[in-house]
């Protein structure tokens, strides 16, 4: 195991710095059109265009990266993610950066998937499980990271934005000196969405759901922090707590999903997001040290995704697996549009805490669907495939198909089902 990390060490890398990048600027982009005195509806469209370029990405950045080649195409993405990470300080206006975000979803959808291509086929079946379970630490722990990075300098200066750049750049480095052979060119699939959704409908809704909770989440909670008195440091805390403990919750949800019916395991993580964010919108003026605690439960959020997927992958053949993976995306990333659009204008109404009363609607109607339908659209426990938690970052990590892995690494291991 220690071999295959070593010879995986540079996508690693690459993808370490390029979430620590991210993680700064989606923060730091709502905290500074927050000072800047634009709307919450404003900034939510702005940060939601985001997931526009997502969503496109999963159709245009195949194409490219079967004709230039894995590594070409990841200098691509990477020297336009640079350009975009400058252009924000060059010139403030929301017009401006709904289409520098536009153009930064579809440049991380790009890196993405080379990354995780190249992941995903080169390792060996029976260590490709927790190779991708190191490479999802990897992707939390860079997303909380970045949110440390606010306190480098102004966040209303030109000098954080360039160090945004500076990281998106360095990831250039480890892929472009990399000694590794780089995968086959992508084959992109067909899709039918109207049979796909039949496929695993719950799992579309699900990871739906996901998208509404955690984008408006991503966008909306920085300027909640300022809005309730926090100083930049403190969100700095508060928003990496959430994304840390969101990785911590992995485990133990994934032990219940292998264990009980995946829908009813979806309905408790479902209730339980709505009793936390009804716990937080009521307490969370209580002190700091009581917001925190509550966020980190609120953690639980990362989990919906994942238990969706693995619903997804108990009810498909493996030939599906690849564009069931996209759509599942592509609802996140339908949901994630939605999201910061319809929390902001909850905001307006309610106040800061409305961005919680939204993610507790959005639990509750989970919750209260996935127990409605638990006996439906679930089969037998003892036909689940092992969970595998995955972050929703491009179609193609999601290709593993956890059954064959698990048979290999049981055969070669004399585990016993």
């Amino acid at each position: 195991m220690i071999d295959t990390i070593k010879s995986f060490f540079a996508l690693l890398l690459a993808t370490t710095i390029l979430t620590i990048s991210g993680g700064l600027l989606n923060s730091l982009l709502s905290i500074n059109m927050s000072l800047h005195g634009y709307s919450k509806q404003i900034i939510g469209l702005v940060m939601s265009c985001n997931y526009i370029g997502i969503i496109s990405g999963i159709f245009f950045c195949q194409p490219v990266v079967k004709y230039v080649g894995h590594i070409r195409a990841f200098a691509v993405f990477a020297a336009v993610l640079t350009a975009i990470s400058l252009l924000h300080a060059i010139y403030i206006a929301h017009w401006f950066w709904a289409l520098l975000r536009i153009c930064n979803g579809l440049c991380v959808t790009g890196l993405f998937m080379v990354i995780e291509s190249w992941l995903n086929e080169k390792v060996e079946p029976a260590f490709r499980g927790r190779l991708l379970s190191i490479y999802m630490i990897l992707v939390y722990f860079g997303i909380g990271s970045g949110q440390f990075l606010l306190n480098v300098s102004d966040v209303q200066g030109k000098t954080i934005f360039m160090i945004a750049a500076i990281l998106s750049a360095l990831c250039l480095i480890p892929i472009s000196i990399t000694q590794s052979v780089h995968p086959q060119p992508l084959a992109a699939p067909r899709y039918n969405m109207i049979k796909l959704f039949q496929l695993a409908p719950f799992s579309m809704f699900g990871s739906f759901t996901a998208g509404l909770i955690n984008s408006s989440f991503y966008t909306l909670a920085p300027i909640l922090g300022l809005e309730i008195g926090l100083q930049i440091s403190q969100v700095s805390w508060f928003m990496s707590l959430a994304v840390w403990s969101g990785l911590l919750f992995q485990w133990p949800v994934g032990w219940l999903s292998d264990r009980f019916n995946r829908l009813t395991v979806l309905s408790i993580v479902g209730f339980a997001v709505m009793l936390v964010s009804i716990s937080i919108s009521t307490m969370g003026e209580s002190g700091l040290g009581v917001l925190l605690m509550l966020t980190a439960c609120f953690g639980v959020i990362f989990t919906i995704y994942p238990v969706a997927m693995a619903q997804a992958q108990d009810n498909i053949e493996t030939e599906n697996i690849v564009p069931v993976s996209a759509a599942l995306i592509l609802f996140f990333g339908l949901g994630a549009c939605l999201g910061p659009v319809t929390a902001s204008s909850i905001i307006m109404i309610t106040g800061p805490w409305g961005l919680y009363h939204f993610t507790a609607a959005c639990g509750g109607l989970l919750g209260g669907a996935a127990w409605f339908f638990r006996n439906k659209l679930s089969g037998k426990v003892e036909d689940q495939v092992p969970f595998i938690p995955i972050p929703k970052t491009s179609p193609i990590v999601s290709t593993l198909d956890p059954r064959g892995d698990y048979d290999g690494f049981a055969e070669e291991n004399n585990i016993d089902e």
